[in-house]
């Protein structure tokens, strides 16, 4: 009995044991599973947030982008729509848009591809209008119908905006960078609005594809686990993150909401839970079969967690820090690096270089994208074996690069770029690129490592786009000179039409003297700016600006039309006859109503016109032989003089000057300073003297300060000196002392 009973009791504990074995394997595992499953949410939470990074990341360069162009646009000054959409032409060509536009404050759109409508009800224009830099929700093209994405920036002046630079992007393209790139590639992303609107939905196969409202899809579904519908709602509304489970098509799924700092935009990343089930499935039921190789299979399984876990952050880092065109590093994770260089205590002198490839929308045009892309590639791997170990590089978007040099030294930084660019050609023929490549680097050496890394950018992309204006100009350093120079252009072309207006330019003419009559013959007209607080300024400083801004064409009009007034008043006076010579810039060569203005001005005044010379630059001349011809018959058959000023400072073409309806030769100071006394000058300014005579043209030689000078010109047969010898540029009252009322 004893016996039995023992063995009673030990099969009751084997039995309890055994069931308890049981029981605790099936808790264990019941554990693990409840374990894994939390993971797998606090893993697709850390999905979805760098989901949010990455796509605010997105969001937040292209308003960059777009900000560093109005900031351009508020430098320049004018706030012509048809110059600021100039301004945007090369942008909009080489970037990723779709289309750009300059839209006026009334909402009046003109695009960089010729559209013109109004968006006055656009949502995200009425927030770029009212100054704060915006994106749109997914809304339909006014031109094609289609499903785009609106980026809108203010343009400021003087505090007020006064335009929006704006850039539409096709809503697919922000798909290619929603998708979550892990559990096996079978999770997906989409955005919605708070109140559940569809913003960019997911082409993944796994997704529930494109649908109008989340709530509404909701509502269909079966909630299984997590948030219930009315607090998604609630959160949403609130701004909160959460996370369900719904059963909806025949698919279990997880999902994660998180908020994005862009609008009223939510975030949602999902993933079948079928993947899940998938990875433990198997490790729960040889768990419960075989219990004395639980232990083995936790092991397996923690490995397989561990593994997938890092597999995962390996992708995440690529969708966050990878380009996903050259495989090379993004603008974030340039910035991760870059900070931590220039944190470093062993790192002193740095520089920050921006640049873009010239001619880059030829090549996808011309050789196609794939082409195009190959030169990113090449750019990349040339750079990644260029880096020196404290340095790292980035490409910020389209054929935009920077680089983070270690280094301050100019010299050292253009070989670099020289070397660069020499490297480039060398390689591009290996795939198929015949033209010569080329590009514009601007650089900004670094004075204070603490500084913000985006407004560092800015000067060095600043710099890129002075270096893309210049002429024959491939690299271009920002300097304080610099920062100052464009300030002081800013300042002027902000007053220039206030100048205009209140009468702060003045006419000063310089007298002219005929050698063969030993008499003054005329004078030419010059403009000096007498500024009310900082005296008068030098036209090298202003006119410049005033070519490049268009503004001389108002300033030609206003230098002669003080012309007329003092020809009229000199025959008013009954002063000699003499004639006054006026420059005209190539602005205004340009504009088919130039003749008829000028006419009309001269008509008004009714003045003697062969008392008015009209002087157009040699390389103005030169620039549009044809155009020049046209307008020079022209005038000189309403009795007008024509003549070319600076001949021979560098564009002289001598078998075409016997064929232009010239009357006037200025011959160019520099043929004559100081120069004269050497035998070989003096047979080549004699020839030339002698050479436009012959043509028929009178010869004046400016820039004559020395006796010397004048009598040797004298000697060679020269008809008009020019210069300090005769008479500095003065006021029109100290002209007329020292030409009509002394002789």
């Amino acid at each position: 009995m004893i016996t039995k009973s023992k063995k009673i009791k030990a099969s009751f504990i084997a039995v309890v044991t055994v069931v308890l074995f049981f029981a605790l394997s099936w808790y264990y595992v019941a554990l693990i599973n409840q374990a894994l499953r939390t993971q797998t949410f606090l893993y697709l939470s850390e999905v979805g947030t760098r989901g949010v990074d990455l796509v605010e990341s997105k969001v937040n360069n292209e308003l960059e982008n777009l900000k560093t162009t109005s900031k351009m646009i508020e430098a320049s000054g004018n706030f012509d729509q048809v110059h600021m959409l100039n301004m945007i032409k090369l942008e909009a060509a080489e970037g990723d848009y779709k289309r750009m536009a300059i839209v006026l404050t009334n909402g009046d759109v003109v695009t960089s591809d010729g559209l013109s409508y109004n968006i006055a009800d656009r949502t995200y224009f009425q927030a770029a209008v009212k100054g704060t830099a915006a994106v749109s929700d997914t809304i339909n093209d006014y031109a094609d119908d289609q499903p785009i994405n609106v980026y809108a920036v203010p343009v400021f002046h003087d505090g007020q905006v006064v335009a929006v630079v704006a850039a539409a992007v096709e809503t697919e393209n922000m798909k290619k960078y929603l998708e979550v790139g892990s559990f096996s590639n079978q999770g997906y992303s989409y955005i919605v609005k708070a109140n559940g609107d569809a913003v960019v939905t997911s082409a993944h196969v796994n997704s529930p594809g494109d649908f109008d409202n989340i709530i509404e899809l909701l509502e269909k579904a079966n909630l299984r686990e997590g948030d219930k519908l009315e607090t998604i709602i609630t959160n949403m509304a609130a701004g909160k993150s959460g996370s369900f489970t719904n059963y909806y098509a025949g698919m279990e799924r997880h999902t994660i909401y998180k908020p994005l700092a862009i609008n009223d935009w939510y975030m949602m990343t999902v993933v079948p839970t079928k993947v899940i089930s998938a990875q433990t499935s198997q490790i729960s039921w040889y768990s419960l079969m075989l219990i004395a190789a639980a232990l083995l299979a936790m092991s397996l399984l923690f490995a397989i967690i561990l593994f997938y876990q890092d597999r995962s952050k390996k992708r995440l880092e690529r969708i966050a820090y990878v380009d996903e065109v050259t495989g090379g590093n993004n603008w974030q994770k340039f910035k991760q690096e870059a900070t931590e260089i220039l944190e470093s205590k062993t790192v002193t002198h740095c520089a920050l270089l921006t640049f873009d490839i010239d001619r880059f929308r030829f090549i996808n045009e011309e050789y196609g994208h794939e082409k195009g892309d190959q030169i990113l590639q090449l750019v990349v791997k040339i750079l990644q074996t260029r880096m020196a170990k404290q340095e790292t590089y980035a490409r910020v978007s389209g054929d935009h690069f920077a680089i983070l040099c270690v280094c301050d030294d100019q010299d050292k930084i253009t070989r670099r770029i020289k070397e660069f660019v020499r490297f480039l050609n060398k390689e591009r023929e290996a795939i198929g690129i015949k033209e010569k490549l080329s590009c514009h680097f601007g650089i900004y050496i670094i004075e204070d490592k603490q500084a913000n890394l985006e407004k560092i950018r800015e000067k060095a992309n600043m710099a890129r786009i002075a270096a893309k204006t210049a002429d024959n100009q491939r690299w271009f350093f920002y300097s304080d000179a610099f920062r100052k120079k464009i300030g002081n252009e800013k300042e002027i072309m902000d007053q220039m039409e206030d100048a205009l207006e209140n009468s702060e330019f003045e006419m000063y003419l310089q007298p002219k003297y005929n050698l063969h009559l030993n008499a003054y013959c005329g004078c030419e007209a010059l403009v000096r700016w007498r500024h009310p607080q900082k005296g008068l300024i030098s036209p090298g400083e202003f006119i410049p600006i005033f070519e490049q801004t268009g503004f001389i064409k108002k300033l030609d009009m206003f230098m002669l039309e003080a012309v007329c007034k003092v020809l009229k008043s000199w025959e008013e006076k009954k002063y000699p006859e003499i004639s006054i010579s006026v420059n005209v810039s190539r602005k205004n060569l340009r504009q088919t109503d130039f003749i008829e203005r000028v006419l009309s001005i001269t008509n008004q005044y009714r003045i003697n016109r062969g008392n008015l010379e009209i002087e157009l630059t040699e390389s103005s001349i030169f620039e549009d032989v044809d155009r020049i011809i046209e307008i020079g018959e022209a005038f000189r058959n309403y009795g007008f003089k024509m003549a070319m000023d600076d001949f021979g400072s560098g564009y002289s073409s001598i078998n075409l000057l016997g064929n232009l309806p010239l009357d006037v030769i200025k011959m160019d100071q520099g043929f004559f300073n100081s120069h004269l006394k050497r035998e070989q000058n003096h047979i080549v300014v004699e020839s030339t003297i002698n050479m436009i005579k012959k043509l028929g043209m009178t010869v004046v030689a400016e820039g004559i300060e020395t006796e010397t000078e004048v009598e040797m010109l004298r000697a060679l047969g020269c008809d008009i000196i020019q210069g300090y010898y005769f008479g500095k540029p003065m006021t029109v009252v100290e002209f007329e002392q020292q030409i009509f009322k002394n002789n």
